[in-house]
């Protein structure tokens, strides 16, 4: 008998289950399918006040969407995806200089607003709330609002 295409076969299985599961989410799929596309909006509330925020979500693959900020005080990236059954988002501002994006995970999931929260560090909260035609994203920092982005449509 000859197992040596097994572990290939399996290891290719692997990541199709994955996303397989990941797509049944109801709340995952209505997610990717408002947040994908164009919006203008205004992150309403900064530490440097009120600044434009137009962000153009685009698919990268199944599941899995990016969009960049330049509101001008930093340049923000987005990335939502679907990794082992689950919702992240990988977030980096480059305010200051920074170049290293944090990982949040979802601590909390309705068919309107998904929480995420960093594990580490774990001062930054986002709150997304996504509809058709509005949207917000709430940042929290160490539990108070920092950032607060309203889009539309």
């Amino acid at each position: 008998m000859q197992t040596g295409s097994l572990p290939i076969l399996i290891a290719t299985l692997i990541p199709a289950t994955t996303w397989a599961l990941c797509q049944q989410s109801p709340e995952a799929r209505l997610f990717f399918d408002r947040l994908s596309g164009d919006w203008q909006g205004e992150a309403v509330t900064t530490p440097v006040g009120p600044l434009p925020y137009d962000i153009s979500f685009r698919h990268r693959g199944p599941f899995w969407i990016y969009g960049e900020a330049d509101p001008g005080a930093a340049i923000h990236h987005w990335d939502f995806y679907c990794e082992d059954e689950e919702l992240l988002l990988r977030f980096l501002s480059t305010f200051g200089g920074n170049r290293d994006p944090l990982l949040l995970e979802p601590i909390r999931i309705t068919d309107s607003e998904i929480h995420f929260k960093a594990q580490d560090p774990d001062f930054l909260e986002v709150k997304v709330r996504f509809g058709a035609r509005h949207s917000a994203f709430e940042i929290l920092h160490y539990g108070e609002r920092h950032v607060l982005i309203e889009l539309e449509r």
